[in-house]
């Protein structure tokens, strides 16, 4: 299991120390949907604001270093797209409909 893994699963278990762990300190977060660009801390930050979410992963896909997942969040699709280094996220996109 690698760090995106790691990290769809604690965003469903609502486990910050979790999701901060997969992300490098230095990471950043784009969201195209809202036009922003979140640190590391203020992605996790997020994921706590949006509280209790039904998260289901459909798909994902590696290929050495980047990773792509298409999940669903409360009946919204989500596909994003991430680069790992040193095995955690270091920068990644996530687009939200």
């Amino acid at each position: 299991m690698n760090a995106v893994e790691r990290l769809w699963r604690a965003i469903a278990k609502r486990d910050y120390t979790a999701i901060a762990a997969q992300l490098q300190e230095n990471a950043r977060i784009q969201w195209p949907h809202s036009h922003e660009s979140l640190s590391a801390t203020e992605y996790v930050v997020r994921q706590r604001l949006a509280g209790e979410r039904e998260v289901h992963v459909l798909r994902v896909l590696v290929d050495d270093e980047r990773v792509a997942i298409h999940a669903t969040v409360d009946g919204r699709h989500v596909g994003a797209f991430y680069d790992l280094q040193e095995s955690r996220i270091a920068t990644g996109v996530e687009i939200w409909t």
